[in-house]
Order: C-alpha cells, then structure tokens, then sequence
C-alpha cells in the first residue's frame, strides 16, 4: 500500500475493486447510519466487540471525574513497551457520535498496544443526541489534559503522547488539535485521524458513488449532524467542520487514512492535502479496496487486517 508525505499527496484518490472478504461479509454486519431507530443501531454493532480478542499485557480502567460527570477510559498496557517510559495513544471512537463502545473497539486498541508498545487510552465519551456538542470535545479535551498532568504517575512519556480516532472520533481529533495550537494547549507528538469526519460529505464524488451498501452511509450522516448538534450550532464552524479552518499550519504531526468505499473519502483527502499544502509533517494512506470502519473489520478480512497492522508499525515509529 502506497504512503505518502507531504510532497507527493495525489491529487484525486479513488476505489480500486472492493475487497473480496469484506464484499461477502458487508451484507452480514451492521449498518452505521441506517434508517433505523437509535437503539437498534447500537444493538446491531455489538456484533464488532465479540472475543475472541487478541492477547495483551494487561487492561485497566479508569474513571475520571469528568466535566460532565464520571468518564471511563480504558487503558491497554503492552505486554513489553518499547520504551519507558512508553509513547501513549488518546483515542476516540468512531460511530457518528451516536453509536460505538469501547467493547466494540477492543481489538484494534489491543493491536496498537501490543504491537506498537505503547499504551492506548479510549475514551468513553458521551454519545449523541443524550449528549450534545461541544460536551464530545470537552470531555476528550480533559482526558488529553488529564493524561499530560499525570504522565509521571502513568509511566507515560509527555513528549510521546498521541491523539487519535476513527470517523466522528477522527472529526474530534482534527478540531481538538486546531483548538490546542489557537488556544495554547499542550503539544501533542502526533494526531491519527482515520477516515475523519473533516466536512458534511455530500457534495463530493466520495458521497455519490458510496451513497449505501459499504457500512456507512452517505445521508446517515445528516442523521449524525442532527443528533450532535444543537440546532443553533453553525456546522461550518472549524470545531465541527476542521476542513474550514482558516489555516492549517503549526498542526501536530498527522497519519491520515481515507478508503475508497467511503463517503468520507474526499473530505479526508481534502484535509490530508490541507495539512500538506500548510507544511506539516504529514503520512498520508490510502486504501482503494477497503470501506469505512476497517480497523473493527480484522475478523472479516486479511487486508482489513493488514491493514490495522500497519498502523501498528506507525504508531510504533512515531511514539514508541
């Protein structure tokens, strides 16, 4: 799979023949932004957190007097970090800020931990419509901050410490960094947005041709929006909609990751090209075969895995 830096960014990026596996499981799984009650969405994604699991040193969990009330956030410690102390990964599920647990999570934060050495730490933020925005962004805002005052106690090196997610997780961890670099907050080694949220998608090709039938769908994001936001919330606002930041310079090293079965494709790659043209230090992939959601696929499809791994690999480059 090509990687990209800032210098070599493809102009356009596209689909390439859906992945077999994943072809003959899609009609299977569930569906993120169904037309659906919430409820039922929720219950169908449990499927993603069933065992087995891979093996990890140890999993801890901690609840954090959050600015909203108790937070969980559940750590996965390596079985051998590879360094002490170790790099550490903030991370934010996907699920359209409406669905998704950390249950449904497990296997790719054990794969990170494990292979990267470092720890992982997901966020059980509040979901949407129970919770509004900005209450998503506040609480991961606290545990960043949390993490980086109790680093010592941790055994978690401050200078190795990472922010990412995947979809609306993606979408926060873009806002989060813009917020951090305008508002003086702390300087993270690295920002993972996978397939992120960046812009509503619908005016773009990614949004047309991947309209239903590749795990998200195009106008189930209208269904998020509505969920998260308050109705006198402008949704261009750089905190909702990062790809309208009046500059993306001074950002934190990136890994971007956009897939070709994605609505979210274009938005993506937009700010992947974003990031680059304001002179980041930036690792751009591309997936041509693979669909949104593919790090929680592992189970259903050897380059969904692959895939995950060579995240894996990243994380341990970057921060470990």
């Amino acid at each position: 799979m090509p990687v990209y830096d800032r210098t070599n960014v493809p102009p356009t990026v596209g689909r390439d023949g859906l992945d077999a596996q994943l072809a003959k499981w899609l009609p299977t799984g569930p569906v993120l932004g169904a037309d659906e009650r919430i409820a039922d969405a929720r219950r169908s994604h449990r499927v993603l957190a069933a065992k087995p699991w891979p093996p990890i040193g140890s999993v801890d969990t901690l609840v954090l007097e959050g600015p909203h009330g108790s937070l969980p956030v559940r750590v996965h410690i390596p079985t051998m970090a590879t360094s002490t102390p170790c790099g550490a990964l903030i991370y934010l599920h996907g699920g359209g800020w409406t669905v998704g647990t950390l249950d449904e999570f497990e296997i790719p934060m054990r794969m990170f931990a494990e292979h990267a050495g470092i720890k992982t730490y997901a966020v059980d933020y509040s979901l949407a419509p129970e919770a509004k925005f900005p209450t998503q962004l506040e609480e991961c805002e606290f545990v960043i901050r949390w993490l980086y005052e109790h680093a010592a106690e941790q055994g978690v090196d401050p200078a190795k410490i990472a922010l990412g997610g995947d979809s609306a997780g993606g979408n926060m961890t873009c806002a989060l960094t813009l917020k951090f670099r305008d508002g003086g907050g702390p300087r993270l080694a690295l920002q993972l947005p996978l397939y992120p949220e960046t812009a509503l998608p619908f005016d773009t090709d990614a949004g047309s041709e991947n309209r239903t039938g590749y795990y998200l769908e195009t106008y189930g994001v209208l269904l998020f929006a509505w969920n998260y936001l308050p109705h006198d919330e402008d949704a261009r606002q750089p905190l909702v909609s990062p790809l309208n930041a009046a500059s993306h310079a001074g950002l934190p090293p990136a890994v971007l990751v956009t897939n070709g079965f994605d609505p979210l494709r274009d938005v993506g790659h937009a700010y992947a090209r974003k990031l680059a043209e304001a002179g980041n230090d930036l690792t751009y992939i591309h997936h041509p075969t693979l669909t949104h959601g593919f790090i929680q696929f592992t189970n259903h499809s050897q380059i969904c895995l692959r895939a995950t791994q060579q995240l894996a690999e990243l994380l341990k480059e970057k921060i470990g």
